[in-house]
């Protein structure tokens, strides 16, 4: 029995040397281990990851270069709605009543432009994760199709390897 256990090791060592050796055969030759499919199954895995790392390095600029509209506080605070200055020194002309009324329009103009800048921000940003979700789909698709060639593959081993071995 022991020697029986020692020729099938053995029978196994050579087995692994063959496919060892048929591998290196096939990257001097530039051909593909796993056939043609499967290469381009991986190629396709590869430009979607490229276009995921493309599309998440835009958002990202995106988030660094851009600044949403800045609205300069000081002449929004400064005038009001009418154009009249809001700081007005005491004793002006204008009574207080309407300097605090232009100052909550000032105040009213300035919440409005910031809620614009944001919403264009965030429209933006929106727009960036739509992007690399999809791109991010597009990787999961092509790595179900990597993961197919690879299983379809290993299956012919597999049965290459049992009806071999009943023999």
């Amino acid at each position: 029995q022991q020697q029986s256990e020692g020729d099938r090791t053995d029978a196994l060592w050579a087995e692994m040397q063959a496919t060892l050796a048929e591998v290196e055969l096939s990257a001097v030759s530039g051909t593909h281990v796993f056939g043609a499919e499967h290469s381009k199954a991986l190629e396709d895995l590869r430009t979607a990851q490229i276009a995921l790392a493309q599309a998440w390095a835009r958002s990202e600029a995106d988030d660094v270069i851009e600044n949403p509209d800045k609205v300069d506080v000081n002449s929004v605070k400064d005038t009001g709605v009418l154009g009249h200055d809001v700081g007005q020194e005491p004793g002006s002309a204008e009574p207080e009543g309407s300097t605090q009324e232009e100052e909550t329009e000032g105040d009213i103009l300035l919440a409005r432009k910031r809620r614009e800048a944001n919403d264009r921000y965030f429209k933006k940003v929106n727009g960036g994760v739509l992007d690399v979700v999809g791109k991010l789909e597009e990787v999961a698709a092509a790595m179900g199709k990597v993961e197919k060639e690879s299983r379809e593959i290993w299956n012919e081993s597999d049965s290459l390897d049992t009806g071999s071995g009943t023999s």
